[in-house]
């Protein structure tokens, strides 16, 4: 996850990175889905690890790949903390 945030979060990724990210994401999503179905039948006591670790990719996905917007986060902060100002607008 640290690679991740220095890499799509605190800089501009290219086009190329965001789609190779894209890729191995989707990967790494379908085996892990894989390895889910495995256990659910001999491994029961694991799933909860791997469901946490499937939430961690997913939400990973989300992060990089369908940003949220700076209108969005001021609306949400806005109803969160009605009397706080709002954030800078980026440059």
């Amino acid at each position: 996850m640290a690679w991740q945030e220095k890499n799509f979060i605190v800089r501009e990724p290219t086009h190329e990175e965001l789609a190779e990210h894209s890729k191995r994401l989707e990967l790494i999503l379908g085996l892990t889905l894989h390895v889910y179905s495995v256990a659910s039948h001999c491994m029961p006591e694991k799933l909860s690890t791997i469901r946490g670790r499937l939430w961690q990719l997913e939400d990973s996905r989300e992060l990089v790949h369908n940003p949220m917007s700076h209108e969005e986060a001021n609306a949400i902060l806005k109803q969160a903390f009605p009397d706080e100002p709002r954030t800078p607008s980026p440059a």
